[in-house]
């Protein structure tokens, strides 16, 4: 018969604490990472010039296909053999989770861009804007507000992905959570406390973006007078 000692949380806490901070640095540069290179693939995508947007879609559509713990491995493994590219376990973590989540990303600035009215493109040009300038001042500013929703589910996705990081011996909250276990045996209740962590983080989030979403609806359109 199992006996629960929970005691052995309260020690190991600190180390979880750390390991926290890890994972959330780890989730908000890869998402900043996912983001911006979303955004360009997007771009890409969208663009009349064949090659770039056959390009954009096959990354899309590769990237897309990929576990996310496959391309962390190639990343930190794969490439430093093949490519003689040595990235530290974080550097790997970054890329890794920054690269897989930009073909999402980049899908989710596609269909908010595309849902915004050709007229308001039409208005631009008409005004003499350049490309640039009528996807910066005018495009994009309507699109954010369609792509908030989704964009959100991608940081609390990030947020358990992080988990995966373990694998490359990054000192994550995961990693911080098996050590544990291994040094005590302890392993039901220092991964029921990570889970506990896990959904605090991901409760917090949604929390976060739904306020976001409130405040955005509240203000007036950029679109509109």
């Amino acid at each position: 018969m199992y006996h629960f000692d929970w005691s052995i949380v309260g020690e190991y806490f600190p180390a979880l604490m750390q390991g926290l901070i890890v994972t959330l640095q780890v989730s908000a540069i890869s998402e900043v990472v996912g983001i911006v290179l979303g955004l360009v693939i997007a771009l890409c995508r969208l663009s009349s010039f064949a090659p770039l947007r056959y390009l954009a879609i096959a990354y899309i559509d590769f990237l897309r296909g990929i576990p996310v713990l496959v391309i962390l491995l190639w990343v930190y493994f794969g490439f430093s053999i093949l490519f003689s590219l040595n990235f530290s376990q974080m550097q790997a973590a970054v890329i890794g989770l920054g690269c897989s989540y930009a073909a999402f990303i980049a899908e989710i600035f596609r269909s908010g861009i595309q849902a915004i009215p050709k007229g308001q493109r039409e208005a631009g040009r008409t005004l003499g804007l350049a490309r640039w300038q009528i996807m910066g001042y005018v495009v994009l500013p309507q699109a954010i507000r369609i792509i908030i929703p989704p964009l959100g589910n991608t940081v609390i996705s990030m947020l358990k992905d992080s988990s995966l990081v373990a694998i490359l011996a990054v000192s994550d909250l995961m990693r911080q959570t098996m050590v544990a276990a291994a040094e005590t045996f302890r392993p039901f209740e220092l991964y029921a406390a990570a889970a506990i962590i896990y959904y605090l983080l991901t409760f917090v989030s949604a929390r976060l973006i739904a306020f976001l979403e409130s405040r955005m609806d509240r203000q007036p359109s950029p679109g509109k007078n």
